[in-house]
């Protein structure tokens, strides 16, 4: 099913306003971006995610020279109108009504002032006795509009290569086309073909398992183990199973006919058993709601079948056997909808044993 948007809660955002030392500096960005970015989301001609920490988060240089007990020195919040909320009342009003404007943010560790800044000591020296004799803002000001540059690139390039944090703003614009591409699912009609109808194959299972999808040749044991972690059930994969297949008309050997050659190309019968095109799935024990869904038309044995496409081609035939766990086997009762061959039995004690009568193919080859 699809994963909920997760929202962030604007309590945490009170408590990192209110105490901003006690928030690691990328956990404290992250949180502000998704908020900013989910307050946007349903304002017409919102900018782009990857907008939000450069237009909504202000990044100051600290005038400390004092060793930083934590990342973040200290955390202040305005409204749309550029006024200071120094209140919580007034800092909670804005968060409920969707109005809180932006936020400046001022690291410890990181900037051109400070003690842990790229400038030598006597800048912030000099900066410092600035505004405490002249009430003089604009050294510091103009020293903040190249760390504030300098600060959003370096989260940007902490954030760039951790794909899952992508995925919290922008699933569908980069992080998840992404992910489909790697799985071979590139293109849009593909995609609505998996997630059609009653057993579709969501794009975040797609995404999830694209790993899996691209593993050439695909073994049994991965192939059992990434049926068994989608569907939440046992899985086991017996290979080698073999059938009788029709040879085809122009292969058969016919006397009088050329390249009918003994122990290369003659061939006795219209049949051949073979083992290298078939393998049988075993899906069990299950419930009886798990049994009824794996059954042909039901919503998980068209996800089987289409997750054996995505993961293994359609270079083989599959046998599903089910096995249905023995406390679900009941007696038949008319007018309940029992089905001949795949949920009736004819029983007057409790089941011994778990029931596998339920088979049938799917990619058969003729």
């Amino acid at each position: 099913m699809q994963a909920p948007n997760r929202r962030i809660d604007p309590g945490v955002v009170d408590a990192l306003l209110d105490e901003p030392h006690r928030f690691e500096f990328f956990q404290a960005v992250r949180v502000l971006e998704g908020l900013f970015a989910r307050q946007a989301s349903d304002a017409p001609g919102a900018w782009r995610h990857g907008d939000v920490v450069a237009q909504r988060i202000e990044f100051r240089n600290t005038l400390s020279l004092g060793f930083p007990p934590s990342e973040i020195e200290g955390a202040r919040s305005f409204d749309d109108d550029g006024t200071l909320l120094d209140s919580g009342d007034a800092r909670g009003a804005a968060l409920a009504a969707r109005e809180l404007g932006h936020v400046e943010l001022t690291p410890a560790f990181f900037g051109l002032l400070g003690g842990q800044g790229a400038l030598p000591l006597h800048y912030t020296e000099q900066i410092v006795a600035r505004e405490h004799l002249k009430r003089d803002h604009a050294a510091r000001a103009f020293f903040d509009v190249f760390s504030n540059r300098a600060t959003a690139l370096f989260y940007a390039a902490w954030k760039k290569y951790r794909l899952p944090f992508h995925y919290e703003l922008d699933r569908d614009e980069r992080y998840l086309p992404l992910l489909l591409a790697i799985a071979g699912v590139p293109s849009d009609e593909v995609r609505d073909s998996l997630a059609a109808g009653v057993g579709g194959v969501l794009d975040e299972a797609v995404a999830g398992y694209a790993l899996a999808a691209r593993h050439r040749p695909m073994s049994a044991a991965y192939l059992q183990r990434t049926l068994s972690d989608y569907f939440r059930v046992p899985v086991k994969i017996d290979q080698f199973v073999g059938k009788w297949y029709d040879v085809p008309a122009d292969q058969l050997s016919v006397l009088g006919e050329v390249n009918a050659v003994l122990g290369a190309t003659a061939l006795v019968g219209e049949r051949v058993w073979q083992r290298d095109m078939r393998a049988r799935i075993v899906v069990g024990p299950l419930s009886k709601r798990d049994y009824e869904a794996f059954l042909p038309g039901g919503a998980q044995a068209v996800a089987l079948e289409r997750m054996l496409t995505l993961l293994a081609g359609v270079t083989l035939e599959y046998e599903v056997k089910l096995v249905l766990k023995r406390t679900e086997v009941g007696a038949s009762v008319l007018g309940e909808g029992s089905r001949l061959g795949w949920d009736a039995f004819l029983c007057t004690r409790d089941a011994a044993e778990d029931r596998s009568d339920a088979r049938y193919e799917l990619h058969v080859i003729h």
